[in-house]
């Protein structure tokens, strides 16, 4: 007998936990009957579409790099290349205003961005800010100290990264100053010699390191983008790890002591780049191969942040 007893209280437990449930869920998730729909108007959720530019204004800050120079096809280097690519890609109409001096540093850069008014106005009207820095602080040095002790030279570049960072955080203050919202893309240097001297360990680690310097300055300014070019346009053609090693195997030179700037520049003189996306010029620029390869890294990038393309 009790234990039908105690069989009934569970029941009864068991009915009145399930009633106590179903009356909780009623309350907090109330189901509307057919008749009260017509009580609680629907909302209609309006989706905005994005409306494309019909013309972007471009301002291309730099060095040589941005004024183009090496192209042989006098097409402008990236700029031009850059011009046609948003036209066939997008449909749109790129205005491109070119501001890149050959042999400028990041401090006259800066001072340009500081003092021109014209190259003001263009950085506030811009949809999209292009810069290429740093190659002529590390390579002006280069030619300084290549004559150096390893222990010089080493410190002195490690001095002029420090004081490179400074320059190039202030160069995107500035720009940002004339212009906050804009996308910047900016490019990183390469080693136009290493092809001829894979070996020489410290001149790869400076290119490194102003790289690594430029991307951490591009990373604390908003909607900047680093677009790195060094493996590319510093091995050329020999980018697999076979090609890459008897390229190292077939050089003697193994230190900065094996080499000097001047000497390079003036034995390559008349020759044939041996670099492919190289000029054979001057055996530093980039060719229209490699002009052709900067503007694909910059599209793909801009691609990816495609703020600048649509009306606000």
């Amino acid at each position: 007998m009790k234990k039908i007893t105690d069989w009934i209280i569970m029941l009864i437990v068991f009915v009145v936990i399930v009633a106590l449930v179903v009356l909780g869920l009623n309350y907090y998730f109330p189901q509307h009957s057919t008749n009260n729909q017509s009580s609680s108007p629907t909302r209609t959720v309006h989706k905005i579409a994005k409306v494309q530019k019909k013309t972007v204004h471009v301002t291309a800050l730099g060095d040589s790099l941005t004024q183009g120079v090496g192209d042989s096809k006098n097409e402008g280097g990236y700029t031009k290349r850059l011009t046609k690519k948003l036209k066939s890609t997008y449909h749109l109409k790129a205005i491109i205003s070119n501001y890149g001096i050959a042999g400028e540093r990041s401090d006259q850069i800066l001072k340009r961005v500081k003092e021109n008014t014209k190259l003001q106005n263009s950085l506030k009207n811009a949809d999209v800010i292009t810069l290429t820095v740093g190659g002529n602080d590390l390579f002006q040095a280069l030619q300084k100290y290549s004559t150096s002790s390893e222990g010089k030279f080493t410190l002195s570049l490690e001095k002029l990264n420090i004081k490179y960072a400074t320059q190039v955080q202030d160069l995107l203050k500035q720009v940002r100053h004339y212009n906050s919202t804009a996308p910047i893309y900016v490019f990183g240097i390469y080693n136009p010699f290493f092809v001829y001297f894979p070996n020489i360990t410290q001149i790869n680690r400076a290119v490194t390191n102003f790289n690594e310097t430029t991307k951490a300055a591009v990373s604390q300014s908003s909607s900047a983008y680093f677009i790195s070019v060094d493996k590319l346009l510093s091995q050329g053609q020999y980018q697999s790890s076979k090609a890459l090693a008897e390229l190292k195997q077939g050089s003697t030179a193994k230190s900065i002591s094996d080499m000097q700037i001047s000497k390079i520049e003036s034995n390559l003189e008349n020759t044939k780049e041996k670099n492919i996306y190289l000029s054979s010029s001057d055996h530093f620029h980039p060719n229209p191969t490699g002009y052709d390869q900067m503007t694909r890294l910059l599209l793909r990038s801009m691609k990816t942040h495609e703020q600048w393309l649509y009306k606000d």
